[in-house]
């Protein structure tokens, strides 16, 4: 070629430099130099040639005027790029090579072409150089560019054009897909593109024949969005390393013969899954299937889709091809086969794995408990579709029956298990729950039960006792919290017959009703006879138990009782209280519910430590403030005076004291409120007495609201809140105080600290018991004006000499205990009532006084559950001191503090206006044929219980017999001889020696210490009271006896007036009443707070005036006494 312009000249000069001496050598690099210039320089060309357009064919450039071809060497998508971008054509689809490519001729210009992509031209990449090669032209490089508008693609072999082999034609000749990689994603594409629906599955493996010609792909990667095929990424095209023998298939929805049912189910919505493909039935495999499933199965069998359950139900299994597997729906699509799968055929199951579905509108679905005794305990049995069933506890625990119990409306589960009462059906269709939250209404909605298709093997059917399975109430009580037991079997209430329930079965009633703990058992229909059902079942509690569901029954032996029988319970806690007419449920006005009706309650009494309580029980946080002046409205009916006496740490009202006896009148619009701060984390503890100030207990501010001063101080083993050791709350322990200088003005500030009025005895020496822990103050000396006893001045905390039998404790005036007394008498279970308040003794007054008035006294004192009232004694009428008058009990209270009466006020009365009761025997005889014989039983500490047999001898039987006024005894019986008894058995292994005045003098186990059941009952049989015996001594010896019991009686007459002597001497020594428990009298003491009215404090007059008072000595009662000692 001829070289342009003056630049060959300076190349040239350029050669010429570098020319050696050697002639040759110049020559041949000047050559050189030449050749490089004039290719480096000149115009070349570049084109496609055999190809189906200008954009397809075989490369060829053009240098030196003479074509030639390019070598593909190393040839790639990065040189077609390149070509195609040259030319200007089309860069949506490229191919290294084209169709009818045959070989070129003519010089072979390039080799090993290796571009970036982003040249202008070939010739800018790296080559060998022009001309430089080691190819044929059979290696000739070519280039396919096109904008895929001459690209198509078909189906072929499977039937209709949406199904079959995948063959694409490009470059003019049709070629297969190798199936590497292929998915589900591929196939949307293909028959996306093809316009035939979704894809329903593809397959591999030349299923739809071996094709011929080129693979065109292998290893596609799509994303299921791309509008064509060759919009996935590949590998180029052609390039491959697969065979026909791997040609991919698909099958797209318009093409698919695709079909679905249930088949061998109870209706056309249940039963095993079957899918109709290319033609031919066959299975569902159960790995992975679950509700969600089974929910587009019946959303596209048109079935119901309220509940949709897994499962074949009752049905066989299938048979034929099983075509899906690890189906994974999301639950809204369409058709099953739109749900990802793997391919259609492809499995690893046996048809026993074949998946079911039960479609349901839920009206055909039932849940029961049966073989429990109610419908709230048993066997958890389905029927579903009118098909039998039952749940296998695989799975099964507290949270999935708890679902049952809700579902069933039987409250909360208690435990898996129950009492079998009767048989359950056997069954061998099952439903197995995988997994509840717990939170669910239904068991149906828990998530992928399965129903039937499963054998229970290895496992048991569920069970559960719910909480309403015994549900009790009380009814008929006079206050919340006692009354007649009633129990609800399911959806009927009845009674229990006295026989059947024990000390036990009312603790756990208590609890379960959160009554607190049971104060007694009122057999005899105490409450009143109830009516319809009575429960031939005995309780057989433990006593810890939460629920009465969870104690176990046993039939009764003979299975009859009458109403007459009816059990009764006293429990603790008041828990009817209420708060109404405030903004929100946290604030208003206080409300209690007593006989029946509710009522306001008096705010004379009602402190910030009360409504602290209140506000717990509620779970509205702490007291913020008790405002007065009606506050919440004034109400209307009752207004109730009861004293609630709360240190404001109980969690409940029914914790605390409470007293209504002598309670001041209320005037109208005195009622208690409170405003709660609504805070249910909120919760007090009693303060540390260093830092607190003393001179408030709260505060009305939520925020300073930290903890609790009453909860400091406390009196201890005294019978009641305002008698007994002091103890006080510092530094996290209690401690006592030490009697060192303790006197009446230190005991002042205490009563007054405990809203207890004032102080009437102040005891040292351990009166009340040795306390334990630390002793923290001592030498304590008050002025008497002191809020609380820690202001008094002290040797400070911790510091004493002293031991804890210096404890000191207090009497204060709010104190009271309650008597029977007769000065003929020494039966401390019948005599004139009286009550101990404010320092004395005074009578009750017999108005309005009724037989419930009568019970109350008769179980405070321990003389057994009932007594009558009698006229007042004849002996010389005289006139004595009366503290209260018109005393009504409703059913329920356990002391006489509860009972509403007359304000307290001292007056005289007359014997005629006193109350005079004769309690019955604390021992009685049951079942027997006279009254002279039956079964043992003894009252003690609230309850009827009986005697064991251990031991029982004739000299135990004459003890019973002597003590019940009957003659001597004939038989001591054991084993029950007049049936079994209920309720505590209360002694054994009793070892009298027949001279006893009572049975409970006798040696014998601790009250309640028994190994026995009441088949062990003991019993008597003892002679009528009879003449004869005592006629059939000698005459000669009538007068003798005559003589001798004149004598006896002379001197019991001359000891009993030695010892009323004495008595009348001993003023200081407080008496107060005895029970009999454990063959010793014990002090008891029933608490009263009340604020002291002018003429409830006249008695204490008597400090200034002793001599007006009986119940003050000469000395002075209100005097400092270290250990004035109690009269018992």
């Amino acid at each position: 070629m001829v070289p342009h312009g003056n630049s060959g000249s300076a190349d040239f000069r350029r050669c010429f430099a570098l020319l050696c001496p050697s002639a040759v050598a110049v020559v041949s690099i000047l050559s050189t130099c030449l050749m490089t210039n004039s290719l480096g320089r000149a115009d070349k060309e570049m084109r496609l040639t055999d190809g189906e357009d200008n954009c397809s064919g075989r490369v060829e450039v053009k240098v030196q005027e003479e074509w030639g071809t390019v070598c593909n060497n190393g040839w790639g998508m990065d040189e077609v790029s390149v070509i195609c971008r040259q030319l200007g054509c089309p860069t949506a689809i490229k191919a290294a090579g084209w169709a009818n490519s045959r070989a070129g001729s003519g010089r072979i210009w390039m080799d090993h072409v290796s571009c970036r992509g982003n040249e202008s031209a070939l010739w800018d990449c790296k080559h060998d150089g022009w001309g430089k090669h080691n190819c044929s032209h059979q290696q000739d490089a070519g280039v396919t560019c096109s904008d895929g508008s001459s690209l198509e693609m078909r189906l072929m072999n499977g039937g209709n054009q949406c199904s079959g082999r995948i063959e694409v034609k490009f470059q003019g000749q049709w070629g297969t897909v190798c199936d590497d990689n292929f998915n589900i994603d591929h196939a949307s594409v293909v028959c996306k593109q093809l316009e035939c629906g979704s894809a329903v599955s593809f397959s591999g493996s030349a299923n739809f024949g071996e094709g011929s010609g080129p693979i065109w792909f292998d290893d596609l990667v799509c994303s299921g969005n791309e509008s064509a095929l060759w919009n996935c990424k590949h590998e180029g095209w052609g390039k491959h390393n697969c065979d026909h023998a791997e040609d991919v298939g698909v099958i797209c929805l318009d093409g698919a013969d695709l079909s679905l049912r249930l088949v061998d189910g109870v209706t056309e919505c249940s039963g095993r899954l079957e899918v109709k493909f290319q033609g031919e039935w066959g299975t569902v495999c159960d790995d992975g299937w679950d509700s969600n499933d089974a929910a587009v199965v019946c959303k596209q069998l048109g079935c119901p889709t309220a509940v949709t359950a897994i499962g074949r139900v009752n049905a066989s299994e299938g048979s034929g091809h099983i075509w899906l597997d690890n189906l994974s729906c999301q639950g809204d699509e369409s058709a099953l086969w739109q749900c990802r799968h793997h391919e259609w055929g492809k499995h690893y199951c046996n048809h026993n794995e074949d998946a079911g579905v039960t479609c349901s509108d839920g009206s055909d679905l039932e849940l029961r408990l049966v073989g429990g005794g109610s419908r709230c305990a048993g066997t958890v049995e389905v029927e579903i579709q009118k098909l039998l069933g039952k749940v296998c506890d695989r799975g099964w625990g507290l949270k999935e029956a708890d679902v049952v119990c809700k579902q069933l409306g039987c409250g909360s589960a208690l435990k898996t298990s129950y009492q079998r009462y009767s048989k359950v059906k056997a069954t061998n269709t099952w439903l197995f729950l995988s997994r509840c939250s717990g939170n669910e209404t239904s068991l149906w909605d828990c998530k992928n039960w399965q129903w039937g298709g499963l054998s229970c093997d290895h496992y048991e059917e569920a069970k559960v006792t719910c909480s309403a399975h015994r549900e009790p109430r009380l009814v008929g009580g006079g206050i919340p919290c006692s009354g007649r037991v009633e129990v609800k079997h399911g959806d009927t209430w009845g009674t229990v017959c006295d026989s059947d329930f024990s000390l036990e079965a009312a603790s756990v009633l208590c609890r379960e009703l959160q009554c607190g703990t049971v104060i007694s058992i009122l057999g005899g229909a105490h409450f009143g006879e109830g009516n319809g059902q009575i429960w031939a079942e005995e309780f057989q509690c433990e006593g810890q138990e939460s629920h009465l569901s969870l104690c176990s029954v046993a039939s009764r032996p003979d299975g009859t009782c009458s109403h007459s029988r009816d059990v009764g319970v006293v429990c603790s806690r008041y828990t009817e209280i209420r708060l109404v007419n405030g903004q929100s449920p946290c604030e208003g006005r206080v409300e209690l519910k007593i006989l029946g009706n509710w009522g306001s309650l008096c705010n004379s009494h009602w402190d910030m430590e009360d409504a602290h309580v209140f506000c717990q029980q509620l779970k509205c946080g702490v007291a913020l403030s008790i405002p007065g002046g009606a506050h919440f409205g004034k109400g209307s009916g009752q207004i109730w005076r009861h004293m609630f006496h709360c240190t404001g740490t109980e969690q409940h009202m029914g914790d605390c004291p409470v007293t209504a006896l002598g309670a001041t009148l209320c005037s109208a619009g005195q009622v208690a409120s409170v405003i709660c701060s609504g805070n249910q984390s909120q919760t007090l503890s009693p303060c540390n007495s260093t830092s607190l100030d003393p001179t408030r207990s709260t505060t009305s501010e939520e925020s300073a609201v930290a903890c609790i001063a009453s909860g400091q101080l406390r009196l201890v083993n005294g019978g009641g809140r305002c008698a007994g050791r002091i103890e006080v709350y510092h530094e996290g322990s209690w401690g006592t105080i030490c009697d060192d200088s303790w006197d009446l003005s230190d005991a002042h500030v205490v009563c007054r600290q405990l809203g207890c009025g004032v102080a009437i005895n102040a005891t040292g020496s351990a009166h009340f018991g040795e306390g334990t822990g630390p002793i923290w103050l001592d030498e304590v000396n008050c002025n008497g004006k002191e809020s609380h006893i820690w202001q008094c001045r002290s040797h400070g905390w911790g510091q004493h000499n002293c031991r804890h039998k210096e404890d000191a404790g207090v009497i204060c005036s709010e104190f009271m205990s309650l008597r029977l007394i007769d000065e003929t008498s020494r039966d401390i279970c019948a005599g004139r009532l009286e009550v101990f308040y404010n320092g004395a003794w005074g009578s009750v007054g017999k108005s309005n006084m009724s037989a419930t008035t009568v019970e109350v006294v008769c179980r405070q004192l321990g003389c057994a559950d009932k007594g009558s009232i009698n006229p007042a004694s004849s002996d010389k009428p005289m006139s004595r001191h009366m503290w209260v008058d018109n005393v009504q009990c409703p059913k329920g209270p356990d002391t006489l503090w509860q009972c509403p009466s007359s304000p307290w006020k001292q007056r005289v009365a007359s014997s005629s206006e006193e109350t005079w009761i004769t309690c019955a025997n604390k021992i009685r005889l049951q079942e027997g044929t006279s009254n002279c014989s039956g079964r043992v039983e003894l009252w003690h500490g609230g309850s009827w219980g009986t005697v064991c047999d251990d031991s029982w001898d004739l000299e135990d039987a004459q003890v019973v017999c002597r003590q019940l006024g009957c003659g001597p005894a004939l038989e001591a019986l054991k084993e029950a001889a007049f049936g079994q008894g209920t309720g505590p058995i209360w002694l054994n292994d009793v070892k009298c020696k027949g001279n006893e005045s009572s049975l409970w003098d006798c040696p014998a186990r601790p009250w309640g210490h028994s190994d026995c059941g009441h088949k062990e009952d003991a019993a008597v049989r003892c002679s009528e009271i009879a003449m004869a015996q005592r006629s059939s001594n000698p005459r000669g010896h009538s007068s003798l006896v005559a003589l001798g019991i004149f004598g006896v009686i002379l001197l019991a007459f001359l000891i009993a007036l030695l010892l009323w002597t004495q008595r009348r001497r001993r003023q200081q020594r407080l008496t107060v009443s005895l029970r009999g428990e454990n063959s010793v009298h014990q002090i008891q003491y029933q608490e009263m707070n009340s604020s002291l009215k002018a003429d409830d404090l006249d008695v204490l007059t008597s400090s200034e005036y002793p001599n007006e008072s009986d119940d003050f000595n000469d000395a002075g009662l209100i005097s400092v006494s270290k250990s004035l000692p109690i009269s018992g």
